[in-house]
């Protein structure tokens, strides 16, 4: 089944480090307290990302704290929190993530896991060896070549494909998502991402907010959906999918 994986990566990665803390969300980590981590590194260049100083490493300032000082403060939160939410950037470009997540584990707390899915392998090894409790999987596009534009580097949609399966086939509770951008979803792509998604059991759609400077400046003059909008979205998305869900 997993065959042919392409891991394009046309810009130099950051090495592992940390570049945020989140101490506690209710929302993030459905049913659970959890904090979040935030990684740095994505090989992906999303036009509406809003986190450059976590995808571009020229951006990048010093770690903003060491895995032995995240360590010490999950020692300080156990009873407190339930699990710990892993997001980015895009953690699994990094090889020793499977070894943080490990860690994280043999402190006591679950593991969500935030990821673009366009690394199956490490996605697999990860659900191989039972490291997440919950995953969450954005769906950017219908197709390699809408992927290819939302994301500003070439993407082998064969990728995607292989995620969203091992997902379905895993028995780990998780979710797909999309930030919905009205100048790109337009009609006739939602209905493809949807047809793509058909039959998932949880897909949540986010709007898209203008905040601060995306990665592309041209992006910037985008637009998120009307409530009303999403709302028509949603009873269509539920001819698709088991549950759906807004994140205004």
């Amino acid at each position: 089944m997993l065959l042919n994986f392409l891991h394009f990566s046309p810009h130099p990665l950051m090495p592992f480090s940390i570049a945020g803390l989140q101490k506690l969300t209710l929302l993030d980590f459905p049913k659970k307290t959890a904090c979040i981590v935030f990684l740095a590194g994505c090989d992906f260049r999303c036009h509406v990302c809003h986190n450059s100083e976590l995808v571009l490493p020229e951006r990048m300032e010093k770690p903003s704290l060491s895995q032995k000082e995240f360590f010490q403060f999950l020692e300080k939160r156990k009873g407190l929190l339930d699990g710990v939410c892993v997001t980015g950037g895009e953690p699994t470009v990094h090889p020793s993530l499977p070894k943080f997540l490990w860690d994280i584990r043999g402190h006591g707390f679950l593991v969500k896991l935030d990821t673009n899915g366009n690394n199956p392998k490490m996605l697999s090894d990860i659900l191989s060896q039972n490291l997440v409790d919950y995953v969450a999987m954005d769906i950017k596009a219908s197709s390699e070549e809408k992927y290819s534009a939302f994301t500003g580097v070439k993407v082998n949609f064969q990728n995607i494909t292989v995620s969203r399966d091992l997902l379905l086939s895993s028995g780990v509770p998780h979710e797909f998502r999309t930030t919905m951008v009205r100048e790109f979803h337009d009609e006739n792509e939602f209905q493809n991402i949807l047809s793509f998604l058909r039959g998932v059991d949880r897909y949540f759609l986010q709007n898209f907010r203008r905040e601060g400077s995306c990665l592309n400046s041209e992006w910037e003059a985008m637009h998120g959906f009307s409530r009303e909008e999403l709302l028509k979205k949603k009873l269509l998305a539920e001819q698709f999918v088991k549950q759906v869900e807004l994140r205004l």
